[in-house]
């Protein structure tokens, strides 16, 4: 389900027909630069409930973070969501909410040709997302 293309063959400007949410594997200038970080604010939204709670109401503060921030945002900064105890499924998550809300992101981890990676084997944190398993467009 997932598209990977490279850099050279993509357009900000002509985005349709792109699988959403767009996922930026590297720093690209004109994109990175007007990335808004939502960590913190994330993290303070999630502070309100409880920590047996905060999987629950992970998806809500997201798409509550989103709604508003201009459509088409390029996103970064975005960590907490990562956290394991949340158990919850980040890209699926993205790729849900973006429906609703069209916006790119900043991948915090690496890409190793087929997967996006988060944090390093061994870590707790420590997941990968298949790009084809996802409805997402990765730019390489």
């Amino acid at each position: 389900m997932g598209v990977i293309i490279t850099a050279r063959k993509f357009s900000p400007q002509n985005q349709a027909g792109l699988l959403k949410p767009i996922v930026y594997c590297y720093p690209y200038e004109g994109v990175t630069e007007h990335a808004v970080s939502i960590n913190l604010e994330l993290a303070q939204a999630l502070k309100a409930f409880k920590p047996k709670r905060r999987t629950m109401q992970i998806e809500r503060c997201f798409a509550e973070i989103l709604s508003k921030l201009p459509e088409g945002v390029v996103l970064k900064d975005f960590d907490a969501l990562f956290n394991p105890d949340y158990k919850v499924d980040v890209m699926k998550m993205m790729v849900n909410t973006c429906k609703a809300k069209p916006f790119s992101i900043i991948w915090p981890g690496t890409f190793d040709g087929t997967r996006l990676v988060y944090a390093e084997e061994g870590f707790q944190d420590y997941k990968t997302y298949d790009v084809s398993a996802y409805d997402i467009t990765c730019i390489v």
